[in-house]
């Protein structure tokens, strides 16, 4: 069997503390043995005035949350600021049982969020191993780039982690192209997104984990919650065969 959860949360712009304290707390209540996916960037949000401070902070941050995958027995995926050479990535890591299984940083960045100002681009698509299997992730605004997720597919991913914080005025826009990511690579996808107000935006909510036939096996539009599904893997097997592409 294929323990999935996604976590929505609706991060505090800049505390970094009372955020990690917060998703600490959820993780707690999912399943063990499973592949959790946590909104893009929730230690801190887009706190682009202290976004070097932030960065600082992210070692801790990861090791905070290293320990706690390896005392639940988790994969936690989410992204978070790093201070790399002579800029900041929005990087995404994939910590699984106490160790950094992936990294893989934001290749298209959002320029209606300011973005290119702010981050340096990553060139990199990489597929994970992982103790639940090959995993893909997407960072929000990539969803709308199907070559992206195409590349994991061809790179045998059957589980696509997409961490966001997407904006509640292209909600429908996120809804569409989640599921439509699900259904074209065959694959199992969990969305993770921020909600409600931080600082001066909106986000959508509306996380959930779609089946490679596209089912929504769950989905939450508003509030703070935990999604869990159980599932067999072979599912993705069983679609792959039944329409080969």
């Amino acid at each position: 069997m294929l323990n999935l959860a996604v976590v929505q949360i609706r991060p505090e712009l800049g505390e970094v503390e009372k955020n990690l304290s917060k998703v600490l707390e959820l993780l707690k209540h999912v399943k063990p043995r499973s592949l959790v996916v946590l909104p893009e960037m929730w230690q801190c949000g887009f706190d682009y005035g202290r976004l070097y401070k932030h960065a600082q902070s992210t070692q801790w941050v990861i090791e905070e949350v290293k320990k706690l995958s390896l005392e639940r027995s988790l994969i936690i995926v989410g992204t978070y600021p790093t201070h790399e050479g002579e800029g900041i990535y929005n990087t995404g890591l994939a910590i699984g049982y106490g160790e950094v299984l992936g990294v893989r940083h934001k290749i298209k960045l959002f320029p209606l969020y300011d973005e290119p100002k702010y981050f340096r681009a990553g060139t990199e698509n990489p597929v994970f191993d992982t103790p639940n299997g090959k995993l893909g992730v997407l960072i929000c605004y990539e969803l709308r780039f199907p070559q992206l997720s195409w590349e994991l597919r061809e790179n045998g991913a059957h589980l696509i982690a997409v961490p966001s914080m997407w904006g509640a005025k292209r909600k429908e826009h996120l809804v569409v192209l989640s599921r439509a990511r699900a259904i074209e690579t065959q694959s199992f996808l969990l969305l993770s997104n921020a909600w409600g107000k931080v600082g001066q935006e909106e986000y959508a909510g509306c996380s959930a984990i779609y089946s490679p036939w596209g089912e929504v096996l769950c989905f939450s539009e508003r509030g703070e919650s935990i999604m869990q599904v159980e599932t067999d893997k072979k599912e993705v097997e069983v679609v792959r065969r039944y329409i080969p592409l």
